[in-house]
């Protein structure tokens, strides 16, 4: 018995979603860092903080008067995590269309060889056809020619001899 394909591409992207949750770390550590990524994060940060203030507020039925800001270390640890989220969705993405690509090209050789096979057959199956009319013509030739002896059932075959055409598919 045959061992089982081990499926690389799974086992690849399975590696590389491992490594997209410590690489966001690493990103989100080194923007923090920068002052000019560090101010894109807390802008990002306090626009996060109103968009879901607003949408608790609005699904609770409730008009939205005003919404405090956060403060900048809560802001950035909000853009740091939105951040972070983005990249492995990001990741979760890629993965997926890649897969969905791969898959649709295994599908489209599938129905590739199915539609070979049915032009084959029907090939075949024209090939069988036109034997069986060369066939069906010649029986009639033979038939043409031994009317009379067919009709009055004497000396059957005695003017004319059956011949097979040339170009016969067996059937």
């Amino acid at each position: 018995m045959a061992p089982a394909a081990v499926p690389f591409s799974k086992l690849a992207s399975l590696l590389i979603k491992t490594l997209a949750k410590p690489m966001a770390k690493q990103v989100k550590h080194h923007f923090v860092k920068q002052p000019i990524t560090r101010r894109f994060l807390i802008q990002v940060g306090q626009t996060a903080h109103g968009v879901t203030t607003r949408m608790t507020i609005w699904s609770s039925g409730f008009k939205v008067r005003s919404i405090s800001k956060l403060e900048e270390e809560a802001a950035l640890s909000r853009g740091a995590d939105l951040l972070s989220e983005t990249f492995i969705f990001s990741v979760s993405m890629f993965i997926v269309i890649y897969e969905y690509n791969r898959s649709s090209e295994k599908e489209k050789k599938k129905e590739e060889a199915r539609l070979q096979k049915i032009r084959d057959d029907a090939t075949r199956l024209q090939a069988k056809l036109n034997s069986l009319d060369k066939r069906l013509v010649s029986l009639e030739e033979y038939a043409k020619a031994n009317r009379r002896s067919i009709v009055l059932g004497i000396g059957v075959g005695a003017n004319a001899e059956y011949h097979q055409p040339n170009e016969v598919v067996p059937i």
